[in-house]
């Protein structure tokens, strides 16, 4: 068996997957600020609803970026510790792995998001103000990933994920220990 673990999009998602890539289960949840006090009773949860142990886990596969960076530290720490212990193998992909269409956005804090224009462009932070205008002058009337509502308003944003096809494509990395990748440096006073 092996376990998708999502902490960075607005719900949390945890899925059990088998060798054919067959989703068995599937768990959500609010983690907003919770992550470290919530992942493992989840995860636990999860494994023993099905009947698993940490041991029966083939692969463990992780979104491990971008967003805040005690939140991805907090998940990263809490999965390599996992896999410390138990010795799988893990796999990190990133948040704009979840989507196929562009532009990809994701809200970074009040006042700007990352943001993928497409398949080859880097991964770029810009104000929400001068993103609203970007869209604008490129007349981009839908976006992909997750941003505020309110700011976004007069453009579709489509949020949803197909994950039975994320995992159909992953290619597991077999790495024993991940680094939490992060885009913006630590903002720490």
């Amino acid at each position: 068996m092996n376990i998708f673990i999502d902490t960075i999009s607005i719900q949390a998602k945890i899925i059990i997957f088998n060798s054919n890539r067959e989703i068995i289960d599937k768990t959500v949840w609010d983690i907003k600020w919770n992550e470290s006090s919530t992942l493992i009773p989840k995860i636990d949860e999860v494994l023993k609803k099905n009947n698993l142990k940490y041991d029966d886990l083939e692969n463990i596969v992780i979104i491990n970026w971008p967003w805040s960076f005690t939140w991805i530290r907090t998940t990263v720490l809490t999965i390599n510790t996992i896999n410390y212990i138990i010795n799988k193998n893990i796999t990190a992909i990133s948040f704009f792995d979840l989507y196929k269409q562009y532009p990809i956005i994701k809200s970074s804090s009040k006042r700007d998001c990352f943001v993928k224009f497409d398949i080859n462009s880097k991964i770029e932070i810009i104000e929400n103000e001068k993103l609203l205008i970007l869209l604008k002058e490129k007349k981009i009337k839908i976006i992909y990933g997750e941003v505020s509502k309110e700011l976004f308003k007069n453009i579709k944003i489509i949020e949803k994920t197909d994950y039975l096809s994320i995992i159909h494509n992953i290619k597991f990395d077999n790495k024993k220990q991940i680094q939490a990748l992060y885009i913006k440096k630590p903002n720490i006073s």
